[in-house]
């Protein structure tokens, strides 16, 4: 029994022995067909950056302001019996553009004016009289008197008169009528407005006290607010004095464009310091993590390495964005190369393999 214990304990050793064996090999064949794979590496586009000139600029914004425009509205209260225009026709300077009801007060004047003329004819006879000594000086002094009381009356309604006729102060455009025939308009109520013909307009915006310096006769890109670039405009008035509750001074700017309107709302760049030397890159080679934004720089790999390059992260600043071009300042220059396309998929030190190069 003992002996044929013995055989099967010698039977397991060798079983053991014989799997140990084949595992041994399966796992140096494992190790060497590992060996034979190439290492992880990133297939990748670089580029150079290029020295550009950056200014600091802050958009404000501004409104667009017609050279002439004004508020057409009721001096006196009264019904309208006249508009001669229709809304968004073009109107001449002296035209009347509204009028209310004011046949009472044509009514007065004529009666006015009646009661002149045989004040007058009353002058004329007691002068005659008075030469005759027939007519005392106070009679004379009396009918005068009543004379000038009945002009200043004729022209206070004259006055009044006036106010119920309102004319085109300069050549323009009408707006849209708030108000129609027959409606009783009271003094202020608004009627429409008038927009001068000329295409040169004015753009209006305030700095804030520390942002920037503006000059008479230099130039301000001007965009939409939806981000287009419109035009540039020339700053021809600068306020002197800051306004007490904002710290911020008037600067006003012309340029011509018939496609802005009146009232409408601008974004205008000012520079808000001198420039500064800095690199161009496109966009999509800036990465941000939360250490903040970061480019790919290629370095050599040590010898013996499947590629002869890798990457290395390079912390840099991001001053602006223009374009789809990013402005930064950092570790770098012109003629470090940068991962631009696969820039998203490379890590620190990872391989590279550079499929093309470009500038900027």
């Amino acid at each position: 029994r003992h002996a044929i214990e013995a055989v099967d304990v010698h039977r397991c050793a060798a079983v053991t022995a014989a799997l140990a064996g084949v595992k041994y090999h399966q796992i140096q064949s494992a190790m060497a067909m590992a060996e034979s794979y190439p290492p992880n590496y990133e297939s990748v586009a670089t580029t150079l950056p290029r020295d550009t000139q950056w200014t600091p600029i802050r958009r404000l914004t501004g409104s667009v302001r017609a050279k002439e425009y004004v508020e057409i509205a009721a001096d006196s209260a009264g019904r309208v019996v006249e508009l001669p225009f229709a809304a968004g026709e073009v109107v001449k300077a002296g035209d009347v553009v509204l009028k209310l009801f004011d046949e009472d007060l044509k009514a007065r004047k004529a009666a006015l004016e009646a009661d002149i003329e045989l004040v007058n004819v009353q002058l004329k006879r007691t002068k005659t009289l008075q030469k005759q000594s027939l007519a005392s000086q106070d009679q004379l002094d009396t009918l005068l008197s009543r004379a000038q009381s009945l002009k200043a009356q004729v022209a206070a309604i004259e006055a009044q008169i006036s106010k119920l006729t309102v004319r085109a102060p300069f050549d323009g455009r009408l707006g849209i009528y708030q108000q129609s025939v027959g409606d009783l308009m009271q003094a202020g109520d608004l009627l429409t407005d008038i927009t001068g013909l000329s295409n040169t307009l004015w753009i209006d915006f305030n700095v804030p006290q520390g942002v920037a310096r503006v000059n008479e006769g230099e130039t301000v890109r001007v965009w939409s607010i939806d981000g287009q670039l419109i035009d540039e405009a020339t700053i021809i008035a600068v306020s002197n004095a800051l306004n007490a509750v904002t710290r911020s001074y008037s600067v006003r700017a012309e340029l011509a464009n018939p496609d802005l309107r009146h009232g409408e709302l601008v974004q205008i760049e000012v520079a808000m310091s001198k420039s500064r030397t800095a690199l161009l890159l496109p966009a999509k080679s800036v990465r941000w993590d939360s250490e903040g934004p970061h480019v790919f720089a290629v370095k050599p790999s040590e010898d013996g390495a499947f590629l002869p390059n890798r990457a290395r992260l390079i912390r840099v600043t991001v001053l602006d964005e223009i374009q789809g071009h990013a402005v930064i300042t950092g570790d770098l220059d012109a003629e470090t190369k940068i991962i631009s396309d696969g820039a998203f998929k490379v890590s620190d030190d990872v391989l590279i393999d550079i499929q093309e190069a470009t500038r900027g």
